[in-house]
């Protein structure tokens, strides 16, 4: 046993405070997340969680870094139940150079109670952030999140509600479940990945989402059918695409993007 000494320890409190039904769910959700092989398993796994706890807002993916451990964009987004509304405001107003949580968790990676980071906030446009999340069914979450500055990526994963989270409880579940995710996010992640520049930012998270399927080799058709819109719907996108990023062709498009650090977006 002696070779197990420098290992994380067994968090047994964490599982006593469950109920028997709470316990052999969250057992389950975490043989999911050892499992995970590709990024729809992670989200999965993101959805059974929140399912499980009183969330009713789930989140995760991962980012770039810089060398100095700054946020250059985002390279995976899960987004599980995250408004898409909101996502676009976030992503075309860059919420995440005011966002309080993302700018806490890469100076202090962790798990954070959203109350207890938005107390230190103090900026009008920090304000702006918090009021408009609340808008939007995000007025108090957890987050947890770790960082390796010296491969440049970081890890996160946010549970939220539109009601006061009660810290105390879920804060040790999330960070637990969220070691977990880390290691799953990363197994998954694409192989290299580079900064987001403008040309992309300009995109709306939908267009993102319609790449990623072009990306993919599927027709308009085949994208129409799986989100669930007409195919000139798609066509409209496309065309919107292809001006933002001034191309003419699906193919230079795609090249383009990912030239520039287009997200997996799922």
């Amino acid at each position: 046993m002696a070779h197990l000494q420098n290992k994380r320890p067994f968090p047994k409190a964490l599982f006593t405070q469950l109920t028997k039904p709470e316990c052999e769910h969250f057992i389950e959700i975490l043989h999911y997340a050892a499992q995970s092989e590709s990024v729809e398993d992670v989200k999965d796994v993101l959805a059974r969680f929140e399912a499980l706890f009183p969330f009713t807002r789930t989140i995760g993916g991962l980012a770039k870094l810089s060398r100095t451990g700054g946020f250059e964009g985002f390279t995976n987004v899960l987004n599980v139940s995250y408004p898409e509304e909101w996502i676009r405001l976030y992503w075309q107003k860059g919420y995440f150079d005011v966002d309080p949580v993302l700018q806490t968790a890469l100076q202090k990676p962790g798990t954070q109670h959203w109350e207890s980071t938005y107390k230190a906030a103090s900026s009008d446009k920090q304000s702006e952030f918090m009021e408009t999340a609340k808008e939007f069914g995000l007025g108090d979450g957890i987050t947890t999140g770790t960082s390796d500055p010296a491969c440049g990526v970081a890890t996160f994963c946010s549970f939220a509600s539109a009601g006061r989270v009660d810290a105390k409880r879920y804060m040790p579940l999330v960070e637990y479940f969220g070691y977990h995710i880390h290691l799953a996010l990363l197994r998954t992640a694409p192989k290299s990945s580079q900064a987001v520049a403008p040309c992309v930012r300009e995109l709306t998270l939908r267009e993102m989402t319609i790449l990623n399927w072009v990306k993919n080799g599927k027709t308009n058709w085949e994208i129409a059918k799986i989100m669930g819109v007409t195919e000139r719907t798609i066509r409209f996108h496309v065309e919107s695409i292809f001006s933002k990023l001034d191309v003419t062709s699906r193919s230079h498009a795609v090249a383009t993007a990912l030239e520039h650090g287009l997200p997996n977006v799922v």
